[in-house]
């Protein structure tokens, strides 16, 4: 790809969160690949993956953060919420507990460290598995209004449901407002990260010291 080609694509940051087992890695695998990938080991830390989105002669570099559901690994998802505008929470339509932890861990960890703006997703996967089914459709619509997120339903495992749900998500990053509130939050932090090294050169010029 051309350098000038590089410049004129946006870069869409989507991070994927939810409990171990709930399909997270397979959900980006039949995203990006086309194949359903069986995450049955588990991601341990974070993934990445990539994929170039074009429409109406604009390119999007969809940047997927795929998180460990285990709580050991939890804490190194929170680094990634802050600049993450599109968050989508996945859980397994057939597993009620996946669905619970939305609601105590998920969702309140997103709220406490990510932006304030963002694009929020709940996200049934294993649809698939219909016969098995745990929450219901109605439960999680009630849910997803609650905290004013969007809902899908998604199976990795047949494809139904997956490339409609990051074409929608991403399709906020063609829109003007959008794009204005993302990049104007951008700015806000980059101009904190400049106004604190400022003052800390300031402090060492007039022979402030640190701790250690």
């Amino acid at each position: 790809m051309k350098e000038d080609e590089e410049e004129n694509i946006l870069n869409c940051k989507i991070t994927l969160v939810g409990d171990s087992g709930v399909g997270k890695t397979s959900i980006i695998g039949r995203f990006v690949t086309g194949i359903f990938i069986s995450d049955m080991n588990s991601t341990s830390g974070l993934n990445f993956s990539q994929k170039i989105y074009e429409k109406k002669g604009k390119k999007i570099c969809l940047n997927i953060w795929d998180t460990a559901g285990q709580e050991k690994f939890r804490a190194l998802g929170k680094n990634f919420y802050k600049d993450s505008f599109i968050v989508l929470i996945i859980y397994d339509v057939s597993d009620k507990k996946s669905f619970e932890d939305i609601k105590e861990i998920w969702y309140p960890e997103i709220k406490a460290y990510g932006e304030a703006f963002k694009i929020l997703s709940i996200v049934g996967n294993k649809i698939d598995k219909y016969e098995e089914e745990a929450v219901s459709e109605e439960e999680a619509d009630s849910f997803a209004k609650e905290i004013n997120a969007k809902l899908f339903f998604v199976s990795a495992n047949t494809g139904d449901g997956i490339d409609q749900m990051f074409y929608s998500l991403a399709d906020n990053y063609f829109e003007d407002d959008f794009l204005k509130k993302v990049n104007a939050l951008k700015k806000e932090r980059m101009d904190s990260v400049f106004l604190s090294k400022e003052d800390m050169s300031s402090r060492k010029r007039k022979g402030h010291k640190g701790c250690c």
